[in-house]
C-alpha cells in the first residue's frame, strides 16, 4: 500500500518538476493539491461510514470558537480533512528532500497514474452526488 503511495508521488513530482521548470512554487502547489484529493478520500470514506451506521459517525469535527457557524465549519474541514494530510505528506515525501529519491526509485509513468488517482479520488464524491440530482 505504502508503495502504491509512493508511486503515485513519484508520478506526480515528476509531472510537477517537468512542468514547473526549477521554480520554487511547485511544491507547495503539488503538496495541496495531494492533499485535497487525500481529504476527499477521507470525506468519502466517512460517507460511506455514516451512511452503514445510519448517521452514527461525524463527518466533520464540530468546533465553536467563532460567532459565525461558516467560520467554524471552514475551520472544521481545515482541521478534518487538509492539515493532517498536508502535515503526513511532508513527513512522507519533503522532509530532507524525500522527493528526489523517491522519484528516482518510482520513476516516471507520465502522469498517468496521477491522473488517474485524481479522477478516481474527484469521481467518488461526483459520481453519487450526480446520481442523486439526476435520479432522486
Amino acid at each position: 500500500m505504502i508503495s502504491l503511495y509512493y508511486k503515485i508521488w513519484a508520478d506526480a513530482l515528476v509531472q510537477a518538476r517537468t512542468k514547473k521548470g526549477r521554480e520554487n512554487g511547485w511544491q507547495l502547489m503539488l503538496i495541496t493539491a495531494m492533499s485535497i484529493l487525500q481529504g476527499i478520500n477521507l470525506l468519502a470514506i466517512l460517507l460511506l461510514l455514516r451512511l452503514l451506521s445510519g448517521g452514527r459517525y461525524l463527518i466533520l469535527f464540530p468546533i465553536h470558537i467563532f460567532g459565525y457557524s461558516g467560520l467554524n465549519t471552514g475551520l472544521s474541514v481545515l482541521i478534518t480533512y487538509f492539515i493532517p494530510f498536508v502535515i503526513l505528506n511532508y513527513l512522507l515525501v519533503f522532509y530532507n528532500n524525500k522527493y528526489e529519491q523517491i522519484a528516482k526509485t518510482y520513476g516516471d509513468r507520465k502522469g498517468k497514474l496521477y491522473r488517474l488517482y485524481a479522477l478516481i479520488s474527484l469521481g467518488i464524491i461526483v459520481v453519487p452526488l450526480l446520481f442523486k440530482l439526476v435520479f432522486l
